[in-house]
């Protein structure tokens, strides 16, 4: 089994009672320094909370990574039904391991309705095809089992200080289930990655990061289909007092600007 099988199955939570559902981690959910990977609790939370959904698309969430998970334990998310109107519906999801609260999650929902449009026009990279994997580039032996497949169309952080902007490009590893709640979810997972390294890049100088996410806020203006590339333009406006600030933004490869992304964290170096 593939690690991108391997994901799809850890988002596949298990209702253990109304509005509580279970997930894990294991491989293909551990970051850096064996930890839980925040970008898997933040997708699984999603999971979640559009489980408890029906006939409205998640349009936006805002979450904060409380302490850190332990990669190989069971994870309990709960759903509390915030709002139940009739063009809106809110969900908080807070997710638990051996009685800690380790993640909270605000999601908000919409009942799709047309509207006027404008957005900022992406940014132009080479096509992915044709650039680097950023797992190669990092020197892991596994890089093609990867769950996502991430290319960069930027120079990789290394040793020399650079302007606090990334470009990469991101694709599932794999063929996904024309499910739009999965794509959003693997949206999500894919989305916790490179923001901290994007605003570390100016003082990468000073040593490697030793980052960790604070908070992390999406805007889903479209809903995303990851069976395609998907350009994702990060840049750091701002980090003190130990903390730097990222903003994304995801576009397919027509230039729709799907997802807006913001990300606070942890600036230390090693």
């Amino acid at each position: 089994m593939s690690r991108f099988q391997r994901l799809l199955r850890r988002l596949a939570l298990i209702e253990t009672e109304p509005d509580v559902f279970r997930g894990g981690a294991g491989e293909g959910g551990i970051g850096s320094a064996s930890r839980l990977f925040g970008g898997l609790v933040a997708a699984q939370a999603t999971m979640a909370a559009q489980n408890t959904m029906a006939g409205f698309q998640l349009h936006s969430l805002h979450a904060y990574f409380l302490r850190p998970g332990r990669a190989m334990n069971d994870i309990e998310y709960r759903v509390t039904r915030t709002k139940e109107g009739r063009n809106f519906q809110g969900r908080e999801v807070n997710a638990w391991q051996n009685d800690e609260r380790i993640f909270q999650l605000q999601a908000s929902f919409q009942k799709p309705e047309p509207g006027v449009e404008h957005q900022d026009a992406m940014t132009t990279v080479a096509d992915p095809l044709s650039l680097p994997n950023r797992d190669q580039l990092r020197g892991r032996a596994d890089w093609r089992d990867m769950p996502i497949d991430v290319r960069m169309a930027t120079p990789i952080t290394a040793d020399a200080p650079l302007p606090p902007e990334q470009h990469i490009w991101l694709k599932a590893n794999g063929a996904v289930p024309p499910d739009p709640a999965l794509h959003i979810a693997l949206v999500v997972y894919a989305s916790d990655r490179s923001l901290l390294d994007t605003a570390w890049r100016p003082h990468a100088d000073q040593g490697g990061l030793a980052g960790a996410s604070l908070d992390h806020a999406m805007w889903f203006h479209r809903v995303p289909c990851f069976d395609d590339w998907l350009l994702y333009s990060m840049r750091s406006p701002a980090a003190a007092g130990g903390r730097g600030l990222a903003i994304g933004a995801i576009y397919d490869r027509e230039g729709r600007r799907l997802v807006t992304v913001a990300q606070e964290g942890v600036l230390r170096s090693r």
